[in-house]
């Protein structure tokens, strides 16, 4: 009886989990391209992390090589997923701002591709600034 009740406990648990992801949500694109050492090291370095909803073809050389050719773009930082769709990088925000580097890369990616910027995180020197003292 014990060994039934955890073979549905177990069977229970993956359909859930299977159900959870379908890619439609912001947090599934972050996830599908979430690296936690990659985001530690951006937030030490002062650089944003930047998650990117992709629509229209999915080329993964060709979104990664949009991405490379972007003033600020940390190359080893660039995730790209299929499915869902999704691209991820780390930027230095005093180069230039998250908007005008997705743009630059939606230029590069070609006709049809449309990125829309699903959450940008703060570098840890932004986002543990101190607050100022009278």
């Amino acid at each position: 009886m014990t060994l039934r009740a955890a073979l549905v406990a177990v069977l229970g648990s993956l359909l859930c989990s299977a159900s959870l992801a379908c890619g439609a949500c912001a947090e599934d694109k972050v996830a599908a391209t979430y690296d936690h050492a990659l985001v530690r090291q951006a937030a030490a370095r002062g650089d944003v992390m930047v998650f990117c909803e992709v629509r229209g073809p999915v080329d993964a050389s060709r979104l990664k090589a949009a991405a490379l050719g972007v003033h600020g773009v940390r190359p080893h930082s660039v995730r790209v997923s299929a499915q869902p769709a999704a691209l991820s990088f780390a930027l230095d925000p005093t180069l230039q701002s998250a908007q005008a580097a997705v743009e630059r890369m939606r230029r590069a990616a070609g006709p049809g591709t449309r990125l829309a910027i699903v959450q940008v995180l703060p570098s840890a020197a932004r986002a543990f600034r101190p607050a100022s003292t009278p």
